[in-house]
């Protein structure tokens, strides 16, 4: 049986502290991605932090 690249590569999983919130990241190597790593993380706190922008504002 054949077994793909993420099968023969288990992901690499790091912990970052961003002032009181810890992020645990599981990455792994896809295929046709469209973004590193560093721009997926900056993406996602951005995201998070609008997510808790707009919950404060009541929208």
């Amino acid at each position: 049986m054949r077994q793909n690249k993420q099968e023969q590569n288990p992901p690499v999983v790091r912990e970052y502290t961003i002032g009181d919130t810890k992020y645990i990241v599981k990455a792994s190597v896809k295929e046709g991605a469209t973004e590193d790593a560093a721009t997926k993380i900056r993406r996602l706190i951005r995201n998070d932090i609008g997510k808790q922008d707009a919950q404060k504002n009541g929208a």
